[in-house]
């Protein structure tokens, strides 16, 4: 068995995994142990070895294991090099979901993903006096896996020139306005984080002059005057109220929303094709006989949209649930019975509606014997992209309402997200989209001001869309 001792960094692990291809190393063979900094001797791989050629790996699989690679889970690094071994090994059936590496990697994917969007949206940033220097935000979270670097990222491109800092348990992200650099705790600073602070302990919002945000200071301070000062790392708890957007992604979205007039979005980039994600095929049959995804092999039956042809109206929301893949009727469901309630707080009728899916099929994994929702991958939305053009030409709705994040990357392009645009309307091949929560999120919500606050933001939405199907502003 060879150990190898690795950072907990997929660059780290790819430098390591190319090697030990190259030597011919079978996954069965190898012990990887996560440590601090890459190890000497038996714990590190020969220079010599990352030197030579290694096998060419498709860069969508690379993506794919960049994003798994964050999930935090003791088997992570050996389930990524087992999956690239059997793909260069020619098993590329490797990544479809019956297969069981594939599917696990499917989940650890949505996974990350997932609560990315959730530390993106859901992430307190706090502006700070002017007068007490940089940065002007700060924020923290608490993220079950290791997104820091994928929202660091995200967050440099909403909040702009503003400087911020952005901490969590197992390390901080700096932004200077040009720079973004990532600052990690030594092995017993994040022991001392771990301890830091009872549970009771910072559960509002971070004070300035305090101790524990002095010390996250010097490292924002240190981040960008030379390396990381050693000053013992801290993190402040998640606030259990719902926090508020991104500061400047919350200031974009006030001036925004006080316009009347929709606002456009970026073109969708051409679609890529690759042997891994070929062109799909054109349905042949109807919608109950469609296999353009593996979707239809756990679901009972396609659940196909419902309501008055030329509704003014069209309502998309992700996929089905448990209790719509049993009926075959749309909206149902718990989250069904609360869209009801918001309907009528906007003084609309489902009858007048036209209710659909941006996925037809239900998506599940059993978890604790239950069965659990499982959101759809890009390519399962793109398989279902022609149902639903169908239903958009069948029903020539004058506004669409998107119902979560996957209905409206189904309907804007995958290149848009939900978080940026929720307040607004977008004008899109004619009609107009009215961007909102999904109601199953405001279910989710253990908060119950939370819980209200989101109902209420979805009922706006609905209100706003009545408004323009008649012609309003």
């Amino acid at each position: 068995m060879k150990r190898i001792p690795i950072e907990p960094s997929f660059a780290v692990w790819r430098r390591a995994a190319r090697a030990l291809l190259r030597q011919g190393v079978e996954p069965s063979q190898i012990d990887w142990v996560e440590s601090e900094c890459e190890a000497e001797g038996e714990a590190s791989v020969s220079g010599d070895a990352v030197a030579l050629a290694a096998p060419a790996i498709p860069r969508e699989l690379l993506f794919r294991l960049k994003t798994a690679a964050c999930f935090r889970a003791p088997d992570r690094w050996a389930l990524l090099y087992r999956i690239l071994w059997r793909w260069t090994h020619g098993e590329r059936h490797v990544l479809a979901l019956n297969d069981p590496d594939g599917a696990l990697l499917d989940q650890r994917i949505q996974a990350v993903e997932h609560e990315t969007d959730d530390l993106v949206i859901l992430t307190l940033f706090r502006r700070r006096d002017p007068s007490m220097g940089l940065p002007e935000f700060v924020g923290w979270y608490e993220p079950r896996h290791d997104l820091l670097e994928r929202a660091a990222a995200r967050f440099a491109e909403r909040m702009g020139d503003s400087t911020w800092m952005l901490a969590t348990p197992h390390g901080a992200a700096f932004w200077n306005g040009m720079l973004l650099r990532i600052g990690r705790p030594a092995a017993e600073e994040h022991e001392q984080a771990a301890h830091a602070l009872p549970e009771s302990a910072m559960t509002g919002e971070a004070i300035t002059s305090t101790p524990t945000e002095a010390l996250w200071l010097a490292y924002y301070a240190s981040a960008f005057n030379g390396e990381l000062s050693p000053v013992p790392l801290r993190y402040w708890r998640m606030p259990p109220a719902g926090p508020p957007l991104p500061a400047r992604l919350a200031r974009e979205r006030s001036r925004l929303g006080a316009q009347s007039a929709p606002v456009t979005v970026p073109p969708t980039p051409p679609v890529e094709y690759s042997a891994m994600t070929p062109p799909l095929q054109k349905p042949t049959g109807p919608l109950t006989t469609c296999r353009r995804c593996a979707l239809w092999r756990n679901a009972k039956q396609a659940v196909a949209g419902a309501g008055p042809a030329h509704a003014a109206i069209m309502v998309v929301g992700e996929q089905p649930g448990e209790d719509e893949n049993q009926q075959g009727e749309p909206f149902i469901g718990p989250a069904g019975r609360l869209l009801d309630t918001v309907l009528a707080r906007a003084g609309l009728k489902r009858e007048a509606l036209y209710l659909t899916y941006a996925v037809k099929h239900y998506k599940w994994e059993t978890l604790d014997e239950q069965r659990v929702h499982r959101t759809p991958v890009r390519r399962e939305v793109e398989a279902c992209q022609y149902w639903l053009e169908k239903e958009l030409t069948w029903v020539t709705p004058r506004v669409v309402v998107t119902l979560g994040a996957t209905a409206l990357k189904a309907l804007a392009g995958a290149h848009v997200n939900l978080s940026e645009y929720l307040g607004q309307t977008i004008a899109l091949d004619g009609r107009l989209i009215v961007p909102a929560w999904h109601p199953s999120y405001a279910l989710r919500t253990a908060d119950a001001r939370l819980r209200d606050d989101i109902v209420a933001t979805i009922a706006t939405a609905f209100s706003r869309a009545a408004a323009l199907a008649a012609g309003g502003a």
